[in-house]
């Protein structure tokens, strides 16, 4: 998120069930497989300015969510899928100016029980319910200091939600987790971490993830779910010597559960990682070399399987990434990054049909002008 949400990052200076790993090995792979992704621009009007950062989808409809730039100014966008186009919505916003304000999180679980969250102005929590007729606004509270912004949003019902994000506030960045829904939010401590970027539903219980700066300066990855009043911290790997930032986090049927990001392995370029939730924590499972500098950014699994998004540089020219997870190891989904130069920052699966946003570069544009890109089966 812009101030400091991980799209475009700047880093400041349990009681669970325990999961078996599917029967067939760590990857697991159903109908995805029988799906092609397509380019195209969302709705037409005017992609150019418009940067989606997330998607979610059911029913056979969805919403995709970020901001529309017009000069210094970032306004909240909409736009949802009726199952023959994509058309924009209206957005209720707060009074008074616009600043940098994008939303950077979607959950629906219902085509009449969807919430956007993000950032109003780039300093205070943004959030927005759709009731199948429009989008309002849902005050919460405010957990203090600057730059805070909402990233990662999920519950299990509309009065059962856990909104993740960060703030900074006394020169440091600190995670922020509220919890509530329809009769209202409240602040929750959160675990010890600089950023949390994600969050996830287990067994009831939020799993969320993000990272800390260590002593050494190098930022680790942290996981950790909600156990009662407090949170615990699950094991999962750091390396040594490089930052690891930890941004999408999912949980499927039957609990399987995945986390991806990236290592920052400088000055060679970032390499893309991938984590899977069993018996003994989470495990680290290779990512194949992209050819250059690589990241994921996001996950989503479900009964069909599970899909990774990010993207992937060489020679100065970016193509989106989407990787499947297979039998065989994660294995590229077709028509992935066919219409470069692109990038991608969110993935929703619904039944079979993958859909996953981000924004394309327009070719020749002085400053790189941003376009809405969408890919979805085609």
């Amino acid at each position: 998120m812009r101030p400091t949400p991980f799209r475009s990052l700047v880093v400041g200076a349990v009681t669970v069930a325990l999961l078996a790993f599917a029967a067939s090995g760590v990857f697991a792979s159903g109908d995805l497989s029988a799906c092609t992704l397509v380019a195209n621009a969302g709705i037409t009007q005017n992609p150019v300015g418009t940067i989606l950062e997330a998607v979610d989808a059911t029913g056979g409809r969805a919403w995709a969510v970020g901001g529309h730039v017009v000069g210094p100014v970032s306004s909240p966008f909409i736009q949802w899928w009726d199952g023959k186009a994509w058309r924009a919505q209206h957005v209720e916003v707060p009074p008074g100016p616009i600043g940098m304000s994008s939303f950077y999180a979607v959950k629906a679980f219902s085509t009449s029980d969807v919430w956007a969250v993000g950032s109003w102005m780039g300093d205070d929590p943004l959030v927005e319910h759709w009731d199948g007729h429009r989008w309002s606004l849902v005050t919460v509270p405010s957990p203090g200091g600057t730059e805070n912004v909402l990233t990662g949003i999920d519950g299990t019902t509309s009065t059962d939600l856990w909104l993740v994000g960060q703030r900074q506030y006394a020169g440091q960045m600190h995670g922020v987790v509220l919890h509530g829904g329809t009769q209202g939010f409240q602040i929750v401590t959160p675990p010890d971490v600089a950023v949390l970027h994600d969050v996830a539903m287990l067994g009831g219980r939020p799993l969320v993830e993000g990272w800390r700066i260590q002593s050494d300066g190098f930022a680790a990855p942290v996981i950790a779910t909600r156990a009662g009043e407090t949170w615990r911290e699950e094991q999962i790997s750091a390396e040594q010597g490089n930052n690891v930032f930890l941004t999408g986090i999912s949980v499927g049927a039957g609990g399987a559960a995945w986390a991806v990001g990236w290592s920052d392995d400088s000055p060679d370029g970032d390499v893309p990682v991938s984590y899977q939730r069993g018996p003994d924590g989470w495990t680290a499972v290779a990512v194949p070399d992209q050819g250059g500098s690589a990241r994921l950014v996001a996950v989503a699994t479900d009964d069909q399987g599970t899909v990774a998004v990010g993207s992937a540089s060489e020679g100065g020219s970016s193509h989106a990434l989407a990787l499947r997870a297979a039998d065989a190891g994660w294995t590229p989904v077709p028509g992935a990054g066919s219409d470069p130069p692109d990038t991608l920052a969110s993935v929703a699966l619904d039944g079979a049909a993958i859909w996953t946003v981000g924004r394309a570069v327009v070719v020749g544009a002085t400053y790189g002008v941003p376009s809405a890109r969408v890919y979805s089966c085609g």
